[in-house]
């Protein structure tokens, strides 16, 4: 009978620990994505965010984590897609009529921008947080 209780309570300690590597994989996974997407360069982010939202997650705490920092980096680059219609609006050849829309598109940028820049520091924070946690 002990030895029964022994096995019983092995056995369920070990399912805990599978449980905990698996939330440990599942978390270094998101991580990984994230840190790619934050260390690329601009040009590199938006196939990146796209690896990032492709990516699975089933627990609640990684899962957003993926969806704060997607919403940061979707951001992040809505805003350096606008930059660029600017700047092409702006170009010499561009009519005059076209600075207008450059002008509102511009502040549809910046705000963007300023936006994704909060929510990467977010993204960032609760990174941090959720490694620190699982730290084994």
């Amino acid at each position: 009978m002990i030895r029964i209780l022994v096995l019983s309570a092995l056995s369920l300690l070990g399912c805990r620990s599978q449980e905990a590597r698996a939330l440990e994989a599942e978390a270094a996974r998101i991580g990984r994505a994230v840190d790619a997407l934050r260390d690329a360069p601009n040009e590199a982010k938006a196939p990146l965010l796209g690896a990032l939202e492709a990516e699975a997650c089933d627990d609640s705490e990684t899962c957003g984590l993926k969806a704060l920092c997607s919403r940061a980096y979707s951001r992040h680059v809505e805003g350096l897609d606008k930059s660029a219609r600017v700047k092409a609006m702006l170009a010499p050849d561009a009519g005059a009529e076209q600075a207008g829309a450059a002008v509102a598109l511009l502040k549809e940028a910046e705000s963007a921008l300023a936006e994704a820049a909060q929510l990467t520091e977010d993204c960032a924070a609760k990174q941090g947080e959720l490694r620190r946690r699982l730290k084994p």
